[in-house]
């Protein structure tokens, strides 16, 4: 009988250890963050922005303040979605980044190494990032704090070269200006409020 039990506490444990490690899915809810690409040209500064963020975080019940098993974290951004309020710019951009071969920018995280802790989590996020099918791995700091029970906030930046990824940085004949020279570097920073679906 002392056989029979210690056995079924051993069939028991490791049920016992999934429900204590239990994990969500945050998925991306319309209007639940914003993107923003900022870059120099000879010209000013530019900008352009997109609320439309598609994707989802799987991680332990307790993360982000214990990061617990390796999350899973993948996000999307429909490039059409991506606007500076200038349609001449933004046809530009659509045709320079091949958008009906090319329709969204992917990121996918590789790791994520904890850098602090207080009310929020701090991390080195390392990732794959894919715009017009060519990818990269970059990493960059990104703060994760716990909005409430359902509610995750991501915020980040980075800094991307255009070249990385085979682009050209463009130039633009701006009528009363001249021609307007876009830098290499593309400054992208990102607040991402993913949540659990209600039951």
């Amino acid at each position: 009988m002392k056989r029979i039990l210690a056995l079924f506490c051993l069939t028991l444990i490791p049920a016992l250890a999934m429900d204590a490690a239990e994990t969500l899915r945050y998925d991306s809810q319309p209007g639940g963050g914003k993107i923003t690409l900022e870059g120099k040209s000879s010209s000013g500064v530019w900008t352009m922005e997109t609320t439309a963020i598609g994707g989802f975080i799987e991680a332990d019940a307790a993360f982000p303040e214990s990061i617990g098993a390796k999350p899973k974290i993948e996000v999307n951004v429909p490039v059409r979605q991506i606007k500076s309020g200038k349609k001449a710019m933004d046809a530009r951009m659509l045709t320079e980044m091949n958008q009906p071969a090319h329709p969204r920018i992917e990121y996918r995280i590789l790791e994520l190494k904890p850098k602090g802790s207080g009310g929020k989590a701090e991390f080195e996020a390392t990732g794959t990032l894919t715009i017009v099918g060519v990818t990269r791995t970059n990493t960059m700091p990104v703060t994760i704090s716990r909005v409430d029970k359902t509610k995750l906030k991501v915020n980040g930046t980075a800094t991307v070269k255009m070249t990385d990824h085979g682009l050209k940085p463009p130039s633009f004949d701006v009528l009363g200006v001249g021609l307007m020279k876009t830098e290499d570097d593309v400054k992208i920073t990102f607040e991402w409020t993913p949540e659990v679906e209600k039951k």
